[in-house]
């Protein structure tokens, strides 16, 4: 929870000896770097609005610009104020945007109803003289601005009163390189002042610094050397949101009638398929379901046996009486060969007597 609460962004806007400048977001406190595109222009002091999520920063020229979170230019002043050419860092306080020049602590009104909106509206000494702080931020605690002042013994931080201009140093922060100089400072959640060194041994570092007097520093990252870099202060990062749970499936919608199409009739529903059991172990014969005829009565004889044949009475008739009519016709075939054979016999003596 703790890690989370001291989690932020910054924008950095960095540059060599020409060309324009590069935009890259830096994760606090971790000090990862991601690029988010380069700048039209070379921007040398930046500052963010909390209260309009929106930065500020001053071009090479002297000319002002406006930039949202993710880099992206929105507005650009034409007309380049001549004080602010030599401007080296920035951060804004309430509707005001602190710029550095020289010795001179100018406050530019950022304020988009005001009349004076991105005009020069204030101009501060520093004292004493001889502190060259090349970028600040503000601690919400005290009202300060924290920077980090090079020479040619080392470097150190210091804090810068707005209102007075009064430069001192902040004891029990340890040893930080010189250099050429720290163009980057923003102070992280975490109550440390985070700065980037623009160039020593041939490279940049960005250093973390803690402000308890513990004398902690700790360089947490490094990159090629930088002619110029500013950062905008350490920007809120909105929660990622907890993802919904899923929605339970949509029921299905009922279809709307058509005229003159009949609605389709619901279909009938499908039986539950027979439990599988064990069949029993001697089977019990299938009923056989009763027939239209009437049962038989009950003092009927018993049924036959496999080898008695029991012909129904109405068939036993039919047959006795055919087979009657048989022996009446052999009968009288038998009786008409008789005569038959008695005629031959007859008509056979009566011609031997004709002889």
């Amino acid at each position: 929870m703790l890690a989370e609460l001291a989690f932020c962004v910054s924008i950095h806007v960095a540059a060599d000896e020409d060309g324009p400048s590069t935009v890259f977001r830096v994760e606090l406190p971790a000090g990862v770097a991601r690029p988010l595109g380069v700048l039209p222009v070379r921007v040398t002091a930046l500052g963010y609005s909390a209260a309009q999520d929106r930065l500020y920063g001053v071009t090479e020229a002297g000319r002002f610009v406006v930039l949202d979170r993710n880099g992206h230019l929105l507005e650009t002043r034409r007309s380049p104020e001549f004080r602010l050419r030599a401007v080296q860092s920035g951060a804004v306080v309430g509707d005001r945007f602190l710029v550095r020049s020289g010795s001179h602590l100018m406050a530019v009104d950022v304020d988009p109803a005001s009349p004076d909106y991105l005009t020069v509206v204030d101009d501060t000494h520093l004292s004493p003289l001889g502190y060259s702080v090349d970028d600040f931020d503000l601690n919400p605690a005290d009202g300060l601005l924290y920077g980090v002042s090079t020479s040619s013994d080392g470097a150190r931080v210091v804090t810068l009163d707005p209102v007075s201009g009064s430069v001192r140093e902040v004891p029990g922060t340890g040893d930080l390189p010189g250099g050429d100089g720290y163009g980057a400072v923003v102070f992280g959640r975490d109550n440390a002042l985070y700065a980037t060194n623009n160039r020593t041994g041939g490279r940049s570092t960005l250093w973390r610094i803690a402000l308890d007097g513990s004398g902690g520093t700790v360089p947490l990252a490094y990159g090629g050397p930088l002619h110029t870099i500013d950062a905008s202060g350490c920007l809120s990062v909105p929660p990622v949101p907890e993802e919904p749970p899923p929605s339970p499936p949509p029921s299905p919608t009922p279809v709307p009638p058509v005229p003159g199409v009949p609605a389709p009739e619901n279909p009938p529903p499908v039986p539950a398929e027979p439990t599988s059991t064990v069949p029993p172990t001697s089977p019990t014969p299938t009923p056989v379901p009763p027939s239209s005829a009437a049962a038989p009565p009950a003092d009927s004889p018993e049924p036959p046996t496999s080898r008695e044949i029991r012909v129904p009475e109405e068939r036993a008739a039919a047959a006795e009486s055919g087979s009657a009519r048989l022996v009446r016709d052999q009968r009288r075939w038998s009786l008409a060969v008789v005569i038959l054979v008695l005629a031959a016999g007859a008509m056979a003596r009566a011609s031997a007597r004709r002889r």
